[in-house]
């Protein structure tokens, strides 16, 4: 039986706790865990990933569970918003939100297959970038050294499984960042544990067990041993990385907002608890600042910006925009506090870009209707609406402004009369994209007010730090913008640009990229001169610092409207 209570301490207590032991049904999997600990945290320390779409917030609903035995003494009392997500009848059931149940007994529960993250749920955008370097997918005959590529984003983590002698993509996949339970940006997370350190290791261990998950889930299907896995690169902003190997993010957090370091990091797997092969070797890119990580090295070393030339921007659309600019033969960058709004999180029937997740919203002017459609990654098993992803939330926006549902100033405009347009609950007014009868799970689908207000919030700090970037370098806009990220793999450019989110430039002066960090970790991890560049990027680049700057507020205020 393997205990993982070391490491899984319930929140805001340092003290030892009494153990419990917890058995997963179908898996037969059983564990022990320190008593009071969320069932979403301790499925997580056993590599058993369920889905948090809301980021474990107990807003989505999608992490249900069964107890058979009910609920007992052993279980938390489910409180008035987790009744009214499972309903009470479930409730009564035995099913509960493994997000919102403590465990203080010894329990079973059993895992539904619809609550569970595999492997083929989400994809980060495959990195376009790299597009010639994806194998056939069949592994070859004779002794192979296989590499771990991971890009570990505060709302994604991507992982890429690829062979060290060919240089390779054989797989990829991504799953949400556990630690988002902690909180949806680095603030949030480097608050948890500036108030009780022992958040630390918790949070080093949720990401590892995420990357063990991951490196399994690729091996698999390719018959591949994960003890054959013999390197890893990492990447990620400052927070992340200093969170993956277990350093203390608090100075990040603080003016100056510096990290503890910005050199790269070559250790053991297992020093950091890793356990597909402990001996395997760990190395992360270098940082920039605070603000400044790995994953915008990575992304300028895969768009290698060191030889483009002057007047070309790189955005890489996450949690935390990061933005970097070629000019005069130099390198500056900035980052801006975006919000996870553009991969979904944080907005009410938010998720990743899995099948069934709406992409695209569009009025049919020969049917007089709104319509839309979602991604399917396998079409012969087609995925009913479930949600909206990053791409399908700007969309909605975009379309909805464009037919004059929501205002300029972000309201939504209640002199239309419009049958999706109604009162949500807390007397918001939210539109119907979905209806329950056709969505997954039986309830409509929408975007609130609140959510509204998140995408302009978003926008508005991308749109300033690029504003305000192109000021400090002497040009009005770039030549050309090279969109990376999650987001940026399935984004409309023509809606991105009607609601204001880039510089109105034509379509054709905006190429995606896919998920250049991820390209840039596989770069660096196949080829030691790409390594190499990572650094000489790291050194050279100049850094913009966006949230002191005496212009900053009136600017961002100015791109609030669409």
């Amino acid at each position: 039986m393997l205990s993982i209570a070391a490491f899984l301490i319930p929140h805001r207590k340092s003290r030892i706790v009494d153990e419990l032991k917890l058995t997963v049904k179908p898996d037969d999997k059983t564990f022990r865990v320190p008593s009071g600990t969320t069932l979403l945290e301790a499925l997580i320390a056993g590599e058993i990933m369920v889905r948090s779409d809301c980021g474990g917030h107990g807003r989505c609903g999608k992490c249900t569970v069964r107890f058979p035995a009910g609920r007992g003494s052993s279980l938390s009392k489910p409180d008035d918003e987790e009744i009214k997500l499972v309903g009470p009848e479930r409730i009564s059931s035995g099913f509960r939100l493994a997000c919102r149940v403590t465990v203080s007994g010894d329990v079973t529960v059993e895992i539904p297959q619809k609550s569970r993250v595999t492997p083929d749920v989400v994809k980060k955008g495959l990195p376009a970038i790299l597009s010639g370097l994806h194998s056939t997918g069949t592994a070859r005959s004779g002794p192979i050294s296989y590499g771990i590529a991971a890009d570990i984003g505060t709302t994604t983590l991507a992982v890429y499984l690829c062979s060290m002698e060919e240089g390779t993509i054989i797989g990829s996949t991504s799953l949400r960042n556990p630690q988002a339970i902690f909180g949806d940006d680095v603030i949030s997370r480097i608050s948890a544990v500036t108030t009780d350190p022992v958040t630390l290791p918790r949070l080093r261990k949720m990401v590892v067990r995420a990357i063990d998950w991951a490196v399994k889930a690729l091996c698999a299907p390719m018959r591949i041993s994960p003890s054959a896995v013999i390197g890893m690169t990492a990447v990620g902003n400052p927070t992340m990385i200093h969170l993956l190997l277990g350093e203390d993010p608090s100075s990040i957090g603080v003016y100056p907002f510096s990290p503890l370091f910005t050199e790269d990091r070559f250790l053991k797997a297992g020093d950091i608890g890793l356990r597909f092969n402990p001996e395997a070797t760990l190395r992360t890119l270098p940082l920039i600042s605070g603000y400044l990580g790995a994953d915008i090295v990575s992304a300028a070393l895969a768009a290698d910006l060191l030889d483009a030339p002057d007047g070309v921007m790189l955005i890489d659309v996450g949690t935390n925009g990061e933005i970097i600019y070629r000019s005069k033969n130099e390198l500056i960058a900035t980052s801006c506090a975006t919000g996870p709004a553009f991969e979904g999180a944080t907005i009410r029937h938010g998720m990743q870009a899995a099948s069934g997740a709406i992409d695209s919203f569009y009025f049919d002017s020969r049917e007089n209707r709104f319509k839309y459609t979602t991604i399917q990654h396998d079409p012969t098993n087609p995925k009913s609406p479930s949600g909206l992803c990053g791409s399908g939330v700007i969309s909605t926006v975009a379309e909805l402004v464009r037919t004059g549902v929501i205002t300029k100033s972000g309201s939504f405009n209640t002199s239309l009369e419009f049958p999706q347009l109604r009162t949500g609950n807390g007397e918001a007014m939210e539109f119907e994209i979905v209806s329950g009868e056709e969505a997954q799970d039986g309830k409509p689908i929408t975007l609130t007010q609140n959510d509204v207000r998140a995408v302009q919030l978003a926008k508005a700090a991308m749109r300033a730090g690029i504003e305000l970037l192109c000021r400090q370098c002497g040009v009005e806009t770039p030549i050309c913008i090279k969109l990376a990220g999650a987001f940026g793999s399935y984004i409309n450019k023509r809606d991105a640009l009607s609601i204001g989110m880039f510089p109105p430039l034509p379509e054709d002066l905006i190429e995606v990229v896919g998920n250049a960090a991820g390209a840039g970790a596989v770069l660096a991890l196949t080829d030691h001169r790409r390594f190499l560049k990572s650094l000489e990027i790291s050194r050279s680049t100049k850094v913009f610092d966006l949230a002191s700057h005496p212009e900053f507020q009136e600017t961002f205020i100015g791109f609030l409207s669409f």
